[in-house]
């Protein structure tokens, strides 16, 4: 159990500040009929809780995190006692309510599975910076935005994606590419493994990496070449083929196309001459 409470002071000039910060391990029983006078953002780091709020039932599990504005009351507690950590944050500012109802914050927020490690990292920025009683203020005030929009940020993919955030649709595809270029690669392949239809694969691909999957894996393959070229003796057909070409002709062209120049002139620059 760590936890910080500032001395309230200088920092209520900021446009909000912090009132508190902790890890609860494990995290107890909490009733609160009047809500609290801070803002409140919790998430679970491990175990399983339950919170009631606004006559609703919330599972709060590994990646569960929700936000609660003043006065809100609510209940929450571990499913088996001494077994739900939370990281919990409290903090105020005099427009404070405004602002985030703004940012899609309005007296209750929940969501599952959204916390990140950069969420997890900011939030241990704060702790951090928490327990320094000089210059902590300001630096918990900066944190505490750039908590907030990461948050944000991590709710509206959760949003738009259905529940499945745009890097976790990602992840497993770009891993599958970067480990097995050389393989005949689909698209429905790709969108299989992430959990999606091949257009929603495709659309979230493009929007997150700015290129289209299929670019990706050719893009993967010329890096590749690329250095088999300039390290290793292999001819030219030898290393298309280790990438995925089967034709030296097909391979030349999307050599060139890529990186501006030939496999065959790629190599004459950097000092070599073997060819085809």
């Amino acid at each position: 159990m760590e936890w910080i409470y500032p001395i309230l002071g200088k920092q209520k000039c900021l446009p909000f500040y912090l009132s508190g910060v902790g890890v609860a391990e494990p995290e107890y029983h909490v009733r609160r009929e009047e809500g609290l006078v801070s803002h409140q953002l919790l998430y679970t780091k491990s175990g399983k809780g339950h919170l009631l709020v606004g006559g609703g039932s919330y599972e709060m599990e590994l990646g569960s995190l929700f936000y609660l504005g003043p006065g809100i009351p609510h209940e929450y507690y571990p499913l088996k006692d001494g077994e739900w950590t939370t990281c919990w944050v409290v903090f105020r500012g005099e427009y404070l309510t405004a602002l985030l109802k703004g940012l899609g914050f309005e007296g209750f927020v929940y969501d599952k599975n959204i916390v990140n490690e950069k969420i997890e990292n900011i939030f241990y920025q704060i702790l951090k910076a928490a327990k320094d009683p000089i210059h902590g203020d300001e630096r918990c005030s900066m944190l505490l935005y750039e908590y907030i929009m990461n948050i944000r940020q991590a709710l509206q993919e959760n949003q738009k994606y259905g529940g499945h955030g745009a890097k976790d649709i990602l992840r497993r595809a770009v891993v599958y590419i970067n480990e097995n270029y050389a393989d005949d690669i689909t698209l429905e392949e790709l969108a299989g493994m992430s959990g999606v239809t091949k257009q929603h694969f495709c659309r979230v691909f493009k929007e997150q990496m700015r290129m289209r999957p299929m670019e990706y894996l050719a893009r993967r393959r010329m890096a590749v070449a690329r250095n088999m070229l300039l390290t290793t003796e292999e001819s030219i057909a030898q290393i298309g083929e280790a990438v995925g070409y089967d034709n030296p002709t097909y391979f030349g062209m999307v050599f060139k196309k890529y990186e501006g120049i030939t496999p065959t002139d790629c190599r004459k620059r950097h000092g070599t001459s073997l060819t085809w």
